[in-house]
């Protein structure tokens, strides 16, 4: 029986018992493997998903985007501008949870709701 331990670049040691044979084959499958690049981190969200849109809601605000009062039309068009598309009847439920969750303030201006910091 041969004994082997193999230290790998990344800090992974492994231990191998059993025949020349193996051992050889498990060294020579081991050093063909490429090492795997780090994920990239993001900025900003990527998928669709649960959260998504009060993460781009804070991202406006750290923009200053509701130093002065915005209609929702304004919320969604600059969110296309960044290149997330919703329709207003998802942003308005968004929105208002941003007013409860005390995020923005909510009031109505010329009929139609307005958000501000």
């Amino acid at each position: 029986m041969a004994n082997a331990r193999i230290n790998l670049p990344d800090g992974v040691s492994v231990e191998v018992d059993g025949t020349p044979d193996e051992v050889a084959a498990v060294l020579e499958k081991l050093q063909s493997k490429k090492p795997r690049k780090p994920a990239p981190e993001m900025a900003a969200p990527q998928g669709k998903g649960r959260g998504e849109i009060p993460t781009l809601i804070e991202l406006l605000k750290t923009e200053e985007f509701f130093k002065t009062p915005r209609g929702l039309s304004d919320v969604r068009d600059k969110l296309a501008e960044i290149g997330h598309h919703y329709p207003l009847t998802t942003l308005s439920g968004a929105m208002q949870s941003q007013t409860k969750s005390r995020n923005l303030r909510r009031f109505k201006q010329g009929g139609k709701y307005v958000y501000v910091q």
